[in-house]
């Protein structure tokens, strides 16, 4: 798998330079091989070969037992860097920490052997990111190894910008992460062959990207990339994760039927195989679809079913009330919308988001009730509150809710010129999720 054409060091030159970097003399060497200083210089002048128990004796001294050194063992080792980093890809995180305890002098080897050591500590930030492991900064790291990038073989620089990516999408900062994916994607398509199957992958993370800065179009894109027949098992979260992505670009772009058979389909899945968390992600979306094609009951009807799956601490039951609301208010049932949100008040006062989200929903509602007066309050509140709010967490569509609520409100209030601001700031918007 290694692209670089560099030559490899010989065993002998390679316990050369760790016994430099140690600071140690030939004549140090010498003493704990009881043998002379003479023979130990020739051995490294002329590159010749220690004994194999000599050779063992020097690895236990410099702390490097089990670490490769000849090229086969090299390979062998580098087939078990990328054995640990398909553990940490699965999210078998424990398996992954067992294993590494068997990998991690390989950093050892730095001063003889750039190649490996680096490839750990690149496989090493996906374990932080993947495994949540809040004792270190992988920022940190990738940033020390960010300076080595230039001098990386291209298998390392895909993996640091696909990592970079990893890293920045855990982080939610998605356009970050998409300009590393993208760089991580040349890489692979340049060196075909060497990175099996990676450019599909990269083409799933490109796909969750856009999908979640709701750039439906291009998230389509990517998603026709990922052949169907990889997931012979259609019950696996990878398959019904792709599917569920599927769904949700097409209903964004207006292909409502064949999402609603999707979306139809990945329940099926995920209920038969008590999958409570895609069953209740099924649920919300088919709730999000009906709420698009303004079939309010339908939509509730969902919403109820996924509050019953996720817990109140979720993020998906927080947005679920907020959808549920939303479409009590589209139908005109103000004082059931009144009573749900003072329901739920108490709870989402302390939380700024949330706070954000119900108090966005009394002004709707009162937009909808008073649709023929003017409310400068409510007005103000949806354009510079809530749908600033919604444009930076990426909830454009929400953004384009308050956007034609407003846009109405100001038609039948005769205020022609703020109108027609608003219906410009539309037109960004819908340019933006193209």
């Amino acid at each position: 798998m290694q692209v670089s054409n560099k030559k490899t060091p010989s065993v002998t030159e390679k316990l050369t330079l760790l016994r430099k970097a140690l600071g140690l003399t030939q004549h140090d060497i010498a003493a704990f091989l009881l043998t002379r200083q003479a023979r130990i210089s020739h051995i490294e002048r002329h590159g010749e070969d220690f004994f194999e128990e000599e050779i063992e004796r020097l690895k236990a001294k410099y702390d490097i037992v089990g670490m490769p050194l000849t090229g086969d063992e090299c390979e062998v080792f580098k087939g078990r860097l990328y054995i640990w980093r398909d553990l940490i890809r699965s999210g078998d995180i424990n398996k992954a920490k067992e294993m590494q305890l068997e990998l991690h002098k390989v950093v050892n080897l730095d001063p003889c052997d750039s190649d490996l050591p680096m490839l750990y500590r690149l496989f090493e930030v996906l374990l932080l990111v993947v495994g949540g492991d809040k004792t270190y900064v992988p920022d940190e790291k990738m940033l020390h190894l960010g300076k080595l990038y230039n001098e990386m073989p291209e298998e390392h620089r895909y993996h640091y910008d696909f990592h970079m990516g990893t890293l920045h999408a855990f982080k939610r900062d998605f356009e970050t992460a998409l300009e590393f994916y993208t760089k991580a994607l040349e890489t692979a398509k340049s060196y075909r062959g060497v990175f099996p199957d990676e450019e599909e992958r990269v083409y799933h993370n490109l796909a969750v990207c856009y999908t979640e800065i709701e750039q439906p179009n291009r998230a389509l894109i990517f998603l026709s990339e990922i052949p169907k027949t990889n997931f012979t098992n259609r019950a696996t979260p990878s398959s019904l994760g792709v599917d569920l992505m599927r769904a949700i670009n097409y209903y964004k772009v207006g292909i409502y039927d064949e999402a609603l058979k999707i979306l139809n389909d990945c329940f099926m899945r995920a209920n038969t195989n008590n999958n409570d968390f895609y069953t209740g992600l099924s649920l919300h979306h088919l709730g999000v679809l009906h709420k698009f094609l303004g079939e309010w009951d339908k939509a509730i009807e969902y919403f109820n079913k996924e509050l019953n799956i996720f817990d109140e601490n979720v993020h998906y039951h927080t947005w679920a009330l907020y959808y549920k609301i939303r479409c009590i208010i589209g139908m005109r049932k103000f004082v059931e919308a009144e009573k749900e949100l003072t329901r739920i008040k108490p709870s989402t006062n302390a939380i700024n988001e949330y706070s954000i989200l119900f108090e966005a929903l009394n002004h709707i509602m009162r937009l909808h009730k008073n649709n023929s007066h003017y409310n400068k309050k409510a007005v103000e509140y949806l354009k510079n509150t809530a749908i600033p709010f919604f444009i930076k967490t990426n909830k454009r569509f929400e953004a384009l809710d308050c956007y034609e609520i407003l846009e109405r409100h100001e038609d039948k209030s005769g205020t022609d010129k703020r109108a027609l601001e608003i219906n410009r700031s539309i037109r960004e918007i819908l340019k933006r999720t193209v």
